[in-house]
């Protein structure tokens, strides 16, 4: 997953113009999680920069030596910046520089002084990683347990208007990890149901935060295999309004960043960097 990551990263930043999907549809205020998907009524005001987590954020591109930079003000210079990843250690980097390519919204951050294995910059003065534990790092017994846990509960989710072609066919967990936050782990993970067809595969795609093996996040698409979208977490991080963790979601030609926090006990989608675009014709 990583090195699609990278793939898309590279695209992204030789882009000019970016379009804007929709955002995720709001549930029924009596949901007992939230369960969005990839339609939403069109016209959505893009969400305001989360100031919790500082004045940047920046995904980086293992392959290039640059991270995509998403930031508040797009003519400030980053300050105070750590990289982060699964291992919950933060090192203190300085700017080499930022360049404006191909867009201000879509500036591309390099730094002295980074570790191998980081993920996401971001302001070290608001944000303090989270250990993550992949499916990997885990014991073969115990990832064998988180797995089949993620299933039972992926499983028994109902089938969406949306995805009724993929009913009764099982989940198969693709990701997995085990975010060790303050208050407790939680699980996030990634699954997906494939109905192969004549010409083609769908594909149905599931991004899930469970706690204590309930499901409080839900995030679903589904299409063609070759274009659907998918996730993968990049970072977790405590801020003074709580935990926070950075998604890519990723396309066929698109990467978004997205922040997912749990605000007033219920874990939502606060930000997603489908709001910067590339003016058109620069």
């Amino acid at each position: 997953m990583r090195r699609a990551l990278t793939a898309a990263l590279c695209l992204l930043s030789c882009m000019v113009a970016c379009g804007t999907p929709p955002a995720d549809r709001t549930p029924a205020p009596d949901a007992p999680f939230h369960d969005v998907s990839s339609r939403v009524p069109t016209g959505t005001a893009p969400a305001p920069w989360p100031e919790n987590i500082g004045s940047f954020l920046a995904v980086d591109n293992v392959t290039k030596g640059e991270a995509l930079l998403f930031r508040r003000d797009t003519s400030s210079m980053p300050a105070s910046i750590s990289v982060v990843g699964f291992d919950s250690a933060s090192t203190r980097v300085s700017l080499r520089d930022v360049r404006a390519v191909p867009c201000a919204t879509r500036a591309l951050l390099r730094v002295n002084g980074a570790p191998a294995g980081w993920s996401v910059a971001l302001d070290s003065a608001r944000a303090r990683p989270v250990l993550i534990d992949a499916l990997e790092d885990l014991s073969r017994a115990d990832s064998q347990r988180v797995v089949v846990r993620i299933q039972r509960v992926l499983n028994a989710l109902p089938d969406s208007g949306d995805a009724m072609e993929f009913r009764g066919l099982p989940v198969v967990v693709r990701d997995a990890w085990v975010v060790r936050l303050p208050s407790g782990p939680i699980t996030v993970a990634r699954g997906a149901r494939l109905r192969n067809l004549e010409a083609t595969a769908h594909e149905e795609l599931r991004f899930i935060i469970l706690e204590n093996d309930q499901p409080r996040y839900i995030a679903r698409v589904a299409g063609d295999e070759e274009v659907v979208e998918s996730w993968d977490l990049l970072a977790a991080v405590v801020t003074d309004r709580g935990p926070v963790l950075a998604v890519a979601r990723e396309g066929t030609r698109s990467l978004q960043l997205e922040l997912v926090a749990l605000e007033r006990g219920s874990w939502r989608s606060i930000w997603r960097s489908d709001a910067l675009t590339c003016a058109s014709g620069k």
